[in-house]
């Protein structure tokens, strides 16, 4: 893991909402690769916008699902569509990537 942004200084929902975003890249990265896997995740501040990145190789998924959920990607995408932001997911070359992107300015 590498936390390149000081979570003190985040607008408070860009931090309740990076906060809730990984968790759930977390949870899907469990759920979906196994239990066994190395998961990468950044957390920084470039351009103006404070951007997240999961990734983890494709695995053997756990078969019971894991209490607490969240709602997935596509509520991933929608915290980061409702702070003006965008979020993709996808299969990149060997690993499955989350990005997500977060502006800092213009969120109190």
């Amino acid at each position: 893991a590498a936390l390149a942004a000081d979570p003190r200084a985040l607008p408070a929902p860009v931090s309740r909402e990076a906060y809730r975003i990984v968790q759930e890249g977390l949870s899907n990265a469990l759920r979906h690769a196994g239990e066994k896997v190395t998961v990468a995740l950044r957390v920084e501040v470039l351009d103006g916008h404070l951007r997240i990145t999961v990734e983890n190789p494709f695995g053997t998924p756990v078969s019971a699902p894991r209490p607490g959920g969240g709602h997935g990607l596509r509520g991933v995408a929608d915290r980061a569509r409702l702070l003006g932001g965008a979020a993709e997911a996808g299969p990149e070359g060997p690993v499955w990537r989350l990005s997500v992107r977060l502006p800092l300015k213009g969120t109190a």
